[in-house]
This record gives structure tokens, sequence and C-alpha cells, in this order.
């Protein structure tokens, strides 16, 4: 065998070796809904073209989907959510068991919203506004719901001194400042800040473009170890493994930690060696 037809072989398998693996990702994007705007500059009735087709909003807020109507005369506005074909609305009565929903329609104006109150994440989809012309025209309206983060920040585990102070700290990004209360919970309890243990605490702070809340233990012991969870309440729970040790216990926890990362670099160096040898017995 000769290196000159194996060469390529062998860097493929380099590559392979030392090349990241992208993340996956990917998906197909959704056609644009029809909208049936009926004709304007006419006496009958037709959909402002400035509406918005789309609005976006967070678990836990309120959601305002407009329609405005030009000609509407004595036609009836509806709002159907096209998923199932369920009528919310006509006019200015509800046909919905569900209370988040209705109708807001400031007199003498032609705008007429479909208002969800507070939003879920199976909200999200298209709303249709109809208007019972002949033939019936329609606008739909996209409705994009987010739901927020909370993050820990540092590692998923932690590991603290025995009479040292834990340090926790939670943050949620969003557009809006409003994630609803914070709590925090160690395993399936909830933080008792007046508990006779004492040395229990919690700072937030709010500006429009997140919320951060500030865990402070005091004088952490064996009892404190366990999962640490943040749970704002407009947004998805995040939790971090708190472990509290002797002085002894962390030296041990970082040589082993060090190891490991030691034996990773090893493995991948053994790899590469293995790989170039068996390129050399191809020459």
């Amino acid at each position: 065998m000769t290196l000159r037809h194996h060469t390529p072989t062998c860097l493929a398998l380099l590559l392979l070796l030392l090349w990241p693996t992208p993340a996956p990702g990917g998906g197909s994007e959704e056609s644009e809904p029809k909208i049936t705007w009926g004709r304007p500059n006419t006496n009958t009735a037709y959909f402002d073209d400035n509406t918005a087709a789309n609005v976006s909003t967070i678990v836990g807020h309120k959601a305002s989907l407009p329609c405005h109507v030009i000609n509407l005369d004595k036609k009836d506005v509806s709002w159907i959510r096209q998923r199932d074909l369920h009528i919310l609305t006509v006019g200015i009565f509800t046909y919905t068991s569900d209370d988040r929903f209705k109708v807001y329609h400031p007199e003498e104006s032609n705008k007429w919203y479909l208002e969800i109150n507070p939003v879920t994440f199976r909200d999200a989809g298209v709303y249709e506004c109809q208007v019972s012309t002949s033939p019936k025209i329609s606008l739909p309206v996209l409705l994009a719901v987010e739901v927020q983060q909370a993050q820990i920040e540092g590692p998923a585990e932690v590991f603290i001194q025995k009479g040292s102070t834990i340090r926790l700290t939670c943050r949620v990004n969003t557009h809006s400042d409003n994630v609803g209360a914070v709590t925090w919970f160690r395993d399936a309890h909830r933080l008792d800040y007046d508990s006779p243990r004492g040395g229990v605490s919690v700072e937030i702070e709010k500006t429009p473009t997140k919320t951060t809340s500030k865990l402070f233990i005091t004088r952490a012991g064996k009892a404190d170890l366990g999962n640490y969870t943040c749970l704002p309440q407009f947004a998805d729970a995040a939790s971090v493994q708190v472990h509290v040790v002797n002085g002894e216990e962390s030296a041990a926890v970082h040589k082993a930690g060090s190891a490991t990362a030691h034996s990773d670099v090893r493995v991948l160096c053994w790899s590469v060696s293995l790989l170039l040898l068996l390129c050399q017995a191809w020459r």
C-alpha cells in the first residue's frame, strides 16, 4: 500500500475526531396565513391594511390581538380560534366558558381587540377576525407565546465550605419586567426566610430587561445541602445542586476534578497518536 492512496483517509479520520459536533437544530418555516382584505375605497367592509398580523407575548401576561374594520355598518365582527374553529366572540359577546377571553371595542371606533389574559403556552397559534359580509372576509393574526426561562449563575453543582455563606443568583432575561413573584425551594420545601434557623435572606432587583433574585444562606451546614430551585411565577424554573463539605472534602473534590480533565486530554492525545501510527503503517 502507498501513502498516496491513504493520506486522504487519514486526514478525514483526524478531522472527524477533532472537529466539534454541531448542535442539533433546524425546522421548517410555516407559510403565511391568507388574508381576505375586502375591497378598499368602497362602501363595503374591509380591513385596515395597517393592522398588525403578528403579536408576541409572554406566558402569564395579556395578549391583545387587533382587528380594524372600515365600513362595518351593521355587520358582525367575530373572533375564531383556527386550530379548532372555536367561535370565541361575536360582536361584544363571548362564546366560550374560558373567561380569559373577551373582546375590547372602544365606543365609536372601528377597532375590535381579542384579549387573552393571562396567556398560556397553549394559546399560541392563529386567530381569525371575521366579518359577516357576503362573501365573508377574514384577517388571521398569529399569536406567538414566549416561555421565560430562569437561569442560576455558575455550574450545575456548587461545593460550599461548611460554615461559609451560600450565594445563589437567579436571573430571568426578558423584554418585560413582570415575571411575577420569585420563590426559592430546597428540594421540595419552600425556603422560610423567617425560620428559627435564621441567616436566610433574598435580594430582588428588577429592570425593564431582567429580574434578578439573590439567595443568601449564612453559616452553611450539612442540613443546608440539597437541590435549590429558583421558581418565578411566569417563567420556567432553574435548579442547582449544593454540596456542603469540610476542608478536606473540598480538596478531594478539586483533585478529582483536575484528574478527570487531565484524563480527557490523555484520551484525545492517545487517539490522535493511534491514527498517525496507522497512517505510517499504510505507507
